[in-house]
C-alpha cells in the first residue's frame, strides 16, 4: 500500500503536466510563425517604404566597384535600387532632378573603339534612342583617354562615354528631357571626367 501512494502520484503528475507541456509547444510554434510572417511580409513592406534616391555628399568620390570612383554631380542622389557594386564589375544609377546616370563597370579586354561601338549599339537596341556623334575623344582627370558620343529620341536627349583601362571598362550614359539635360551638361561632363581607376585620392 505504501508503494501505491507514490506510483499513482507520479503518474497523476505526469498527466497533469501535459497539457502545459502542449501549451508550451503551441505558443512556441505561434512565435516562430509570426518570426516568418515578419520576414515574409514586414520586411518587404518596410523596404518599400523607404526611400529608394539617397542623398550624397557634394564633391566625394563614389565607390562603383571593381576599385573604379565617380563624383557625381552636384545635388545628385543614388538610386539603390539600380546600384550595384562588387569586386570585379559594379553598377551606380545617380539622379539629378529628371536626369539619370548610370555608371556600370565590367571586366574588359578590348581596345576603346570597339568599347565605345559596343556602346553605342546597345543603346540603340535596348532604347531605340538614335546614336550620334561616336568617337569624340575625352580625357578624365586622370588621364585615361576615352571616347564619348550622343543619342536622341523625341524630347529626351542622352549622352555617354567610355573609358578603358586595366582590364576594365566603364561606360557612362546620361539621359533625360531635353532642357534638363542641357542645363546640366557642364556637370555631367565633369562627373564623367573624374572616373578613376584604382582607389579615390
Amino acid at each position: 500500500m505504501r508503494l501505491a501512494g507514490p506510483r499513482g502520484a507520479g503518474t497523476v503528475g505526469r498527466m497533469g503536466s501535459a497539457p502545459a507541456v502542449s501549451l508550451r509547444n503551441a505558443w512556441g510554434s505561434l512565435a516562430v510563425l509570426a518570426a516568418v510572417v515578419v520576414i515574409a511580409f514586414g520586411l518587404p513592406l518596410i523596404d518599400r517604404a523607404l526611400p529608394s534616391a539617397r542623398a550624397l555628399a557634394a564633391g566625394r568620390p563614389y565607390d562603383v566597384g571593381a576599385n573604379v570612383t565617380v563624383v557625381p554631380p552636384g545635388g545628385a542622389s543614388v538610386d539603390v535600387t539600380g546600384t550595384r557594386p562588387g569586386a570585379d564589375r559594379g553598377t551606380a544609377l545617380f539622379l539629378v532632378g529628371g536626369v539619370r546616370l548610370v555608371v556600370v563597370v565590367s571586366p574588359y579586354t578590348g581596345t576603346l573603339n570597339a568599347a565605345a561601338t559596343r556602346l553605342g549599339a546597345r543603346i540603340t537596341h535596348s532604347t531605340g534612342f538614335q546614336v550620334a556623334g561616336i568617337g569624340q575623344q575625352i580625357r578624365s582627370a586622370q588621364g585615361v583617354e576615352g571616347l564619348r558620343g550622343g543619342y536622341s529620341s523625341p524630347g529626351r536627349l542622352g549622352q555617354y562615354a567610355v573609358f578603358v583601362a586595366g582590364n576594365r571598362a566603364v561606360e557612362l550614359t546620361a539621359s533625360g528631357p531635353e532642357s534638363e539635360l542641357r542645363s546640366e551638361a557642364t556637370a555631367l561632363t565633369a562627373s564623367v571626367q573624374s572616373v578613376q581607376f584604382g582607389a579615390a585620392r
